[in-house]
């Protein structure tokens, strides 16, 4: 190999390397801006609320949540995607479920650009109701894409030792989810099945990100 070559390869490493970051520090930015918005409303609850209404319209924290935590966020998650897409070697599954990964990191940044109404309310402004279709939208295809890429790291060296974590993180957050959706009507805790869920969710691009930055190097 020639050292022009392998100075390409160490360059195309490293970019995998740092885009793999954006599966840490996404999760990172989105959960502090969650405290931070959080800690200016003495009106909001972790517990009840949706995190969205913390981006709300009219919100006096709409801006920050939106363009600091959503928007952002979402975007450093589709650069971990991509991250994740250069290990597929081509195994559908593999291409599938970094797909899916991007279409979360994607629906984060959307969900960011419109706003829910306050409270979050059913049926309310246009805008509120993209911002409700692309929310749901989001959280199953971070589901499909995490359960989908631990079916194909049991094929990928480089993430076998990742599939039995990746399987059990995507059906706790089938549960979650339905337990989420589930306390819509009353409003009972749905903050923190909201929370819980998203705690799994970035659990796994942060575990996966790590390994990529730390191990990418390695590859021949």
């Amino acid at each position: 190999m020639s050292y022009g070559s392998s100075k390409r390869q160490m360059m195309e490493k490293n970019k995998i390397r740092y885009l793999g970051l954006g599966g840490i520090v996404g999760p990172v930015l989105f959960s502090a801006s969650v405290v931070i918005t959080a800690g200016v409303r003495t009106d909001y609850s972790h517990i009840t609320h949706f995190i969205s209404e913390l981006g709300a319209t009219g919100t006096p924290t709409e801006e920050w949540m939106n363009f600091v935590g959503f928007v952002p966020s979402g975007i450093l998650i589709v650069l971990f995607a991509i991250a994740l897409l250069t290990f597929s070697k081509k195994k559908p599954m593999a291409v599938i479920g970094s797909v899916f990964m991007m279409l979360f990191g994607a629906g984060m940044a959307i969900a960011g650009l419109f706003s829910c109404d306050q409270g979050c309310i059913p049926n309310g402004s246009l805008e509120s109701l993209i911002h409700d279709r692309v929310s749901a939208v989001t959280f199953i295809s971070a589901i499909a894409g995490i359960l989908l890429s631990g079916f194909s790291f049991n094929k990928l060296s480089f993430f076998r030792k990742f599939w039995g974590f990746s399987l059990f993180t995507g059906l706790v957050s089938i549960v979650l989810l339905a337990i989420m959706i589930n306390s819509f009507e009353s409003r009972n805790l749905t903050g923190l099945w909201q929370r819980l869920l998203l705690l799994f969710l970035f659990l796994w691009t942060s575990r996966i990100g790590i390994h990529i930055f730390k191990n990418t190097e390695q590859i021949s």
